[in-house]
């Protein structure tokens, strides 16, 4: 079975809009699909990219590793989302660390058939707004996280695990390192929002019940 049929849903993707069928279609079915049944590294920081990644199912979490070691939670690249592009189109290394979550399911794009789309405007322009709203991300987050107090920064990350899904599977140890807490805050935190009926809490689940009440919390 072909990519296109396959994966339909990726040829609604925005690297792809406004693009022709037969162009979407040649392009989905041109990539190799990669499937990770656990976590893995697909980029590494500082080594070059081969290619643009097309997320088809699952996660990909994005991290910057410091000289020490640690690992910053940047952000979480969803089904239809792209890494990689920048990085392999203009020969530059790789500014982050990507690791799937489990069961992940990729379509990867090698550097021959990316630089071979660049003769599109359209798929130029899909790129810049893709990276656009990849800044937009980053510029938010660093604001949310310099000078947001704990609950609020816990409301915008949930926020961005549930964009595509009103459940989110991650524990709240994991919750805790990326908002940069104890896990006994997250878990105080979530338990407020729990009886406020915007969230339901189930084992191994957390379900956004009421988005647009989450987001009201948001000071920023």
């Amino acid at each position: 079975m072909k990519n296109s049929a396959r994966f339909p849903h990726l040829l609604r993707s925005g690297v792809l809009h406004n693009l022709p069928r037969d162009f979407r279609t040649d392009f989905v079915d041109r990539c190799t699909v990669q499937f990770f049944e656990e976590p893995e590294v697909i980029l590494t920081q500082g080594e070059p990219s081969p290619g643009m990644f097309l997320i088809a199912h699952g996660n990909v979490e994005i991290l910057y590793l410091g000289r020490d070691g640690q690992r910053t939670f940047l952000a979480r690249a969803a089904a239809g989302a792209i890494i990689g592009e920048a990085e392999a189109i203009a020969d530059q290394i790789c500014a982050a660390t990507c690791e799937t979550t489990e069961n992940t399911t990729l379509l990867f794009c090698p550097k021959p058939l990316l630089i071979e789309s660049l003769a599109s405007v359209q798929f130029v322009k899909n790129l810049a707004t893709v990276f656009h709203g990849h800044l937009l991300q980053l510029n938010y987050f660093k604001l949310v996280d310099r000078y947001s107090p704990v609950d609020d920064r816990l409301c915008a990350y949930l926020l961005m695990f549930s964009e595509r899904n009103t459940k989110i599977y991650d524990t709240q140890a994991y919750l805790a390192s990326v908002v940069g807490c104890s896990r006994q805050t997250v878990n105080r935190e979530l338990g407020k929002l729990r009886d406020g009926k915007v969230i339901d809490i189930r084992k191994g689940v957390i379900e956004i019940l009421d988005r647009e009440k989450l987001e009201s919390f948001l000071k920023i």
